[in-house]
This record gives structure tokens, sequence and C-alpha cells, in this order.
């Protein structure tokens, strides 16, 4: 875990931290890494699932396929790097599922978000989350590979009525992941989006949204005051505070932006 400053033009990354909680569960099936680089950094989380110890050797196996490949091929652009890393993320999650013989569900999803001179850029497959929290407000960034965002085209179509999109059984399920498999769908963001003094920008896994979901205006002016360090200690401190019965592990990275 990396928590130095990292200075880079036109802007500073003065605060950069990531920790992790159980929830409810047994074991823990998120993993995350930081790659820091001469010019660049790399955010990583996955989350497992598939049995106890499918989900915790899947996202593991993603992340350091991920790792390999992205540094083995610092020739080529910011993009190209994360497409083959992903490839090879997936070839990663695919030996591990044939060494382990079982859990056809094992699999995992994957956040790589690269922070560089001009800005970020990012890739994901599945639910995990990559949120900006900039003038006390939080956006997503990345496209959330999960069935709801079918349903909503549905509602929008009129097919279905929002009422039965939000209590559909499915919702939640994912439509793309890591599984060794083809993968349907990812979402590759090459295309440089600026960041400004004073963002905070989140990389997390599911079992942080409906915590962070739950604050208000007031709560998001709170976090947007915060260092990367007290952010990440507040938002997993709360959802322990919450003691929810089924909540899933909790993997929250920060990165705070100030100016140069």
């Amino acid at each position: 875990m990396t928590q130095q400053p990292f200075s880079q033009e036109p802007f500073l990354v003065s605060g950069l931290h990531g920790d992790q909680i159980l929830g409810a569960r047994s074991n823990q099936q998120d993993s995350f890494s930081i790659l820091a680089g001469e010019d660049a950094l790399v955010l990583l989380l996955a989350d497992g699932m598939g049995g106890y110890s499918g989900g915790e050797l899947a996202s593991l196996a993603a992340v350091n396929g991920f790792t390999r490949t992205f540094e083995r091929e610092n020739r080529h652009s910011p993009g190209k790097r994360m497409k083959a890393a992903v490839v090879a993320a997936n070839e990663e999650v695919r030996a591990a599922r044939k060494k382990r013989g079982t859990d056809d569900d094992m699999g995992t999803t994957l956040v790589g978000a690269w922070i560089g001179p001009e800005g970020l850029r990012w890739v994901s497959v599945g639910d995990s989350l990559l949120l900006l929290i900039r003038e006390e407000k939080m956006f997503l960034l990345n496209t959330l590979h999960q069935y709801s965002t079918e349903l909503e085209q549905m509602v929008e179509e009129g097919s279905i009525s929002r009422e039965e999109a939000l209590s559909h059984p499915s919702r939640h399920s994912l439509t793309s992941a890591l599984m060794g498999k083809e993968v349907p769908l990812v979402d590759l963001h090459d295309e440089c989006f600026p960041l400004l003094p004073g963002d905070r920008l989140l990389v997390a896994s599911d079992g942080v949204g409906p915590y962070l979901d739950s604050l208000g205006p007031a709560g998001m002016r709170y976090l947007s005051l915060l260092s990367a360090e007290e952010l990440v200690r507040s938002v997993l401190d709360g959802i322990g505070r919450d003691g929810a019965p089924n909540q899933d592990n909790a993997t929250l990275i920060c990165v705070e932006i100030t100016g140069a």
C-alpha cells in the first residue's frame, strides 16, 4: 500500500490510501493493489465470487495477471496496456479455475484506474465502483455491468414499470465478469478524463456502495473535506458501525487531488 505524496503536473496526488474489512463474511474475497510508476498510478480492485475460497482465489489471480501484463507492456499507450492486462487477468482466472477443478461460478469483477499527467483513464468489468467526489457531490464514472442497467432501459422503453424494475429478483445480477471465458462487456475509457484540485477519486467494491448511497448532502460535504486516509477510515468504520447482517466484504481506495 502506497501512502507517500505522488507528484505530477498539472496536479499533485497528495493523499493515497486503501483498506478493507470483512463485513459479515468469514473470509476476504476482495483483492486490491496500488501500482506506482515514474509518471502514473494504477489503482486495482477485484471483488471475487465462487464458493468459500473460490472468490478469494479469483480476485487475487485477476490482480496478479493484470499487474504483470500492465508492467510488461510499458511501451504501449495506457489504453492498450489496460486492454491487454484485462485479457491477461481473465486468463489468470481461467488457470485458477482449472487448477481448482470446481466452482463453476468462480470469477471476479475488476476495476483498473490509471492516473497520469493528463488525468484519468480506466477499465472495468462487473459492478465494482469508480467514483468521483467533486464539489461535495459524488459521481459514478464507470459503467456497471448489472442487469439493473437493462431493466432501466426497459423502463424507458415502457415495457416494464419502474416498480417492477426495482423489485426484480435479478436486478443486481452481473452481466459481465472475469471467469476465464469470453468476457461479454468491458468498459474501457481510453479518453482522458480531467481531474481537478480538490477531487477525491474512489475505487470501491460493491460492499461500500450502500453506505455511500445512504449519505446525504451533509455526509458528502464531510467526506469532501477529509484526507484520503481519513476518508477511507471514516467510510469503513461507518460500515462497521451499521453492522448490516448481510454486509459484504468492503474495500476502498481513495486518491486525493490537490493543486500543484
